[in-house]
């Protein structure tokens, strides 16, 4: 079930109200995964999108091999952002955090980046995070798009906590909505997360269907999952009547323009599969889901508008 008209109306309104749309995306190509069409057609509308790619730089990278070793050529892979966000017409700008694949102590194998701990709170990754959407929100009208931190990745739930900080304050509550993170293409992914699993799908709805192979590496890893979710970190009960989500359909044109997009980032698509599968997975998603999804949060007793 997706969210019902007056929700996507709402989530419509704010965005218009906004001067500019800014898109927290942990990793390059998150943000074209889980929002592109949006992007595409808030460009479109000729509203300045700005893209803020958090983790985009790593320390020591020539330390890492094996299987993620395409990912430690960083000047190919802000290109290739570069490309697929000129390709989308939003502006590009990195916070320059190290991810945490490459930060220190290494993560243990693969399924160490889906183990979160206590430690996120306090992070100096988690602080810069909270700075820069303040930053952002006290810049003019600015709309907020940042993951829910679905799936557990260390680095989307830094991103994903520092969000949740800045609703704290009522004022901003109504200025910054939640995207699903890519690894929500996982049905199990999302009925872990407290917020999605308020609006959970039918498994044979599950966008795998289209990607079998990628659908079983999320499983994989939903199996593998470990330590506190977002939320938790936060201290942020969730409460079904606070939280609202909207299913945002996309065009043609705009779905396309967001594959075209995600079409630059070579690095990644070869690591989920190949653009393909990526590209099928994605349709069914939106298609079975009506678009791509946003949440909103409303404290008890705020405003509705």
């Amino acid at each position: 079930m997706t969210g019902t008209a007056a929700d996507a109306l709402a989530v419509t309104r704010v965005l218009d109200a906004a001067d500019r749309i800014v898109v927290v995306s942990p990793h390059f190509d998150d943000a074209v995964l889980s929002a592109g069409g949006l992007i595409a057609a808030r460009v479109e509308a000729r509203q300045p999108v700005e893209v803020l790619t958090v983790f985009s730089s790593a320390r020591a990278i020539a330390t890492r091999g094996g299987r993620h070793q395409a990912f430690t050529d960083y000047a190919l892979r802000v290109a290739e952002d570069d490309r697929a966000l000129a390709a989308l017409g939003a502006r590009a700008r990195r916070l320059g955090l190290y991810e945490r694949l490459f930060r220190d102590p290494p993560p243990r194998g693969p399924f160490g980046l889906f183990r979160t701990s206590l430690e996120i709170a306090r992070s100096a990754e988690t602080s810069a995070v909270q700075r820069a959407i303040a930053e952002a929100l006290n810049n003019g009208n600015a709309i907020i798009l940042a993951p829910l931190g679905i799936g557990n990745h260390v680095d989307h739930v830094i991103v994903t906590v520092g969000a949740l900080r800045a609703i704290r304050d009522r004022d901003a509550q109504a200025r910054v909505l939640f995207f699903e993170d890519f690894n929500a293409m996982s049905e199990r992914n999302r009925r872990l997360h407290p917020v999605s699993r308020l609006r959970p799908f039918p498994f044979r709805d599950a966008p795998g269907w289209a990607s079998p192979r990628t659908a079983v590496e999320m499983t994989a890893i939903s199996l593998l999952t470990r330590g506190p979710d977002p939320t938790a970190l936060c201290d942020l009960p969730v409460r079904a009547e606070e939280w609202s989500m909207s299913a945002l359909p996309l065009t043609t044109r705009h779905e396309t323009a967001k594959f075209e997009a995600l079409a630059e980032y070579r690095t990644q698509t070869s690591a989920l599969g190949g653009e393909p599968q990526l590209r099928a997975l994605l349709e069914r998603a939106h298609a079975r889901r009506g678009g791509e999804l946003l949440w909103r949060f409303r404290a008890s007793g705020a405003s509705s508008s």
